[in-house]
Order: structure tokens, then sequence, then C-alpha cells
């Protein structure tokens, strides 16, 4: 998602002093990322579209960026799995679970990865070489830059004990 250093950087050290590790931050906000375009994909699915992945791909990027100003934090979470493939994952779907209902400062940090993630939207939609950006372009930018983390897999084209050639 960040297309110049500075920006990871300057994530990275909000994330230091906000108290939260660096890597629990990108999980929550990958996560939160997920369940954003979960969402936006089921009201789709809810107003007619067809169930399947080509639903996701074709959902436009402004529609999740736009969810995530009009939605509450609980409808983020509905219909969400009870489990998923990783465990990571699932505490990360946990932790957004309780923050959806924290109140105090533990509320705060809803409204922050939701802050995250809309501006990381908001900048890639400005910066697409297409007019209206969707998820599957998202899926394709992620996957040229080796984001996703099936390519990160042992084995996969950015495992470092893989040869090279």
């Amino acid at each position: 998602m960040d297309q110049e250093p500075w920006r990871r950087a300057r994530r990275h050290e909000d994330f230091r002093e906000r108290g939260l590790d660096v890597g629990r931050g990108e999980l929550l906000l990958a996560t939160f990322a997920a369940l954003a375009m979960h969402a936006t994909v089921a009201d789709a699915l809810a107003a007619g579209s067809p169930a399947g992945t080509e639903t996701l791909h074709a959902t436009p990027l402004p529609v999740v960026a736009q969810a995530l100003i009009g939605k509450q934090d609980y409808e983020f979470l509905a219909g969400t799995p009870n489990r998923s493939s990783g465990e990571a994952v699932d505490e990360a779907v946990a932790t957004i679970r309780l923050l959806a209902w924290q109140t105090g400062s533990a509320s705060r940090w809803f409204f922050y990865l939701r802050g995250q993630l809309h501006h990381a939207l908001i900048t890639l939609i400005h910066r697409s070489p297409t007019p209206s950006p969707t998820c599957g372009d998202l899926q394709r930018w992620a996957s040229r830059a080796g984001l996703l983390p099936c390519e990160r897999a042992p084995g996969g084209p950015h495992d470092a004990r893989r040869p090279a050639g």
C-alpha cells in the first residue's frame, strides 16, 4: 500500500508512539481492510450481485472507502466467520471485535485503524492508472509488489530460500 518508503516508516513510528507493536499494527490494519471489503461485498450480494470472487474483484475501491465512513463499527464484523485459516488472523479479528465494543481510550484504536485505512484507500484511488480502481486492481497491484501472504509462503516467489532463475 505504501509506494514511498517514508509512508511506511511514518506509520510504523505512529504505531510505536501509540504503544502498538509494528507487526501487530500491520496485521490489524490488513485484517480491518479485509473486513471492510467483506462488508462491502456483503452489501453488494444483498443488492443482488452474484456470489463469487468476481463480485469482490469488481467492487470499486471508492465504495470500500465510503463504507469506512458510512458504517458503524460493528457492521464490519457482521457475517465474519468464527475461524479463519490462521491463528494470527483469528486473533486480529478477535481484537477488532473487542475494539468495536470498547468505550473510552480503547475505542480510539478502531477510529485510528479506520482513518489509516481510509487514507490509504483514498491515496491508492487518486494514484490509480485506471479511472475507477476495483478490489481486483488492488489485488493485482499487491501481487506485483509481492505483498500477498501466499507469495511469501515457503517455496513462493518471494521465498528467500528459493533459488533464483
